[in-house]
């Protein structure tokens, strides 16, 4: 585990060493980023670098996993408050803003705009060299610019809400020709995503994006169409979010057949063969835009989390995972995945986000029958045996959804967001409730913590930024 942890360590200081010579400026002061060549270089960037701890606070937050290799009973007891004691008991007049020196989230999402899309989108006009090479490059950088400010307005301000989104704080929208010396104010929640689909549509409109890019770090236009599709869907936009889905799904629909992730490996604990679940790095083909993996070494689920798992759900009972390292590590008799070896996509799009988009919009719509056959064809790749699902009505398939929402996207932002977009609806909303060590704790839908605090090494630096709750 150290020699992986330190190849990797010199793998991103080669990587981000030989990025930093396109974002400088040479002796003479002559930018360096003045061919498309260059620029292209620049959008090789390795979407990985998202802090662990912050991304697992967003799951923490919805109890599907406990903070990383923390004691649980020892953090909710300290006399002294921390971030992660706020978490996991829900409190909401704990000092957030105070607690949150740094965030990765904001830092990474602002990074990448800011050193990757903003930069491609200032020089690449002027760039000498294949043309059609830059208007897609063009076009890539607007997606980037998109899809990053999506993550950060859900994490740090209110869902959209056609109601109040005009008035609601949201985040800065960094563009290319922004003053460097001028702190960026902050924008509305509907500035924010009226610039979000002002980028797409200029994406689109260069018609240059590859069907398939040459790796999954690269933007190509079924993820394009798959952000539009978020977005949408963000916006309450169902029929444009559906019609955004199934673009995406006619370049690329494939779903991933859990039975072939096994591979036959050895069980420490039984000393004897067995059959584990197993997924490398940047090797699934239901990946659209690969970003953050998440090894999931010494990850601990909740209680509530492993049992939204179907019973003969393939990945939950073949994953490798103990309970011992749950007492020592955690404090609790809970299960602890041990699987170094598998890799989620925690901040990019799947073809399955796109089949659940394309359920939901059709629940919305009546068409109980249609969504079933979604859902149904998504379990069909995760269960083994497999069974139909038969709903009564709308309400229990979108029940369904729900929990396969939640068993496909716990470990990143995509299930808070899920969640955090349906506590605007009546219909939808709901208060999440936990035990642990026989105290209950409830998270109410229209709570405080659903909105994360900017960092303080961020409002220090610009006055415009104040905290959204």
């Amino acid at each position: 585990m150290k020699t992986r942890i330190c190849c990797m360590a010199c793998m991103l200081l080669v990587i981000f060493t030989g990025c930093e010579k396109f974002t400088d400026v040479d002796p003479k002061g002559k930018n360096l980023l003045e061919e498309v060549a260059h620029l292209d270089q620049l959008l090789n960037f390795q979407f990985g670098g998202f802090q662990e701890l912050e991304m697992n606070n967003l799951s923490v937050l919805v109890n599907d996993l406990y903070p990383t290799i923390t004691d649980v009973p020892n953090t909710i007891s300290a006399p002294v408050e921390t971030l992660a004691s706020v978490l996991l008991t829900w409190d909401e007049e704990g000092k957030r803003a105070a607690l949150t020196a740094s965030d990765g989230i904001y830092e990474e999402c602002y990074s990448i705009i800011g050193k990757v899309a903003n930069p491609v989108l200032l020089k690449v006009d002027e760039a000498v060299g294949d043309r059609e090479m830059a208007a897609r490059l063009k076009a890539e950088a607007y997606v980037l610019r998109a899809y990053f400010h999506y993550l950060l307005v859900n994490v740090y301000a209110k869902a959209y809400d056609p109601a109040t989104a005009a008035t609601d704080g949201g985040v800065p929208y960094a563009r290319e020709d922004d003053v460097l010396a001028v702190p960026n104010r902050k924008r509305s929640v509907q500035e924010v995503y009226d610039f979000i689909l002002e980028d797409l549509e200029a994406a689109f409109a260069l018609n240059s994006l590859l069907d398939k890019p040459r790796n999954l770090m690269r933007v190509g236009k079924a993820f394009a169409h798959a952000v539009e599709a978020m977005v949408r869907m963000s916006m309450r936009d169902f029929e444009g979010a559906e019609r955004a889905a199934m673009a995406s799904l006619a370049i690329q629909g494939t779903l991933e057949d859990h039975r072939e992730c096994l591979i036959l490996d050895y069980d420490w604990e039984t000393n004897e063969l067995g059959m584990f679940f197993n997924r490398p790095r940047l090797q699934c083909a239901e990946d659209l835009f690969f970003a953050g993996a998440v090894s999931l070494l010494i990850c601990a689920l909740t209680p509530e989390m492993s049992a939204a798992f179907e019973e003969e759900n393939i990945f939950h009972n073949t994953v490798g995972k103990d309970n011992w390292y749950g007492e020592v590590l955690y404090g609790l008799p809970i299960e602890v995945l041990l699987a170094d070896a598998v890799y989620l996509n925690s901040c990019g799009l799947t073809t399955v986000d796109m089949y659940l988009v394309q359920a939901e919009c059709r629940l919305r719509d009546g068409d109980l029958t249609g969504a079933m056959e979604i859902l149904n064809g998504i379990r069909e790749m995760r269960v083994d045996p497999y069974t139909p699902v038969v709903a009564a009505n709308v309400a229990d398939a979108f029940a369904l959804l729900k929990n396969i929402t939640r068993t496909e996207t716990w470990f990143g932002p995509k299930h808070f967001i899920a969640l955090k977009r349906w506590n605007t609806e009546d219909a939808y909303k709901a208060t999440i409730r936990k035990t642990i060590l026989d105290v209950d704790y409830e998270l109410r839908p229209d709570s405080p913590l659903w909105i994360f605090p900017f960092p303080r090494n961020a409002t220090g630096n610009n006055p415009n930024l104040i905290q959204n709750y």
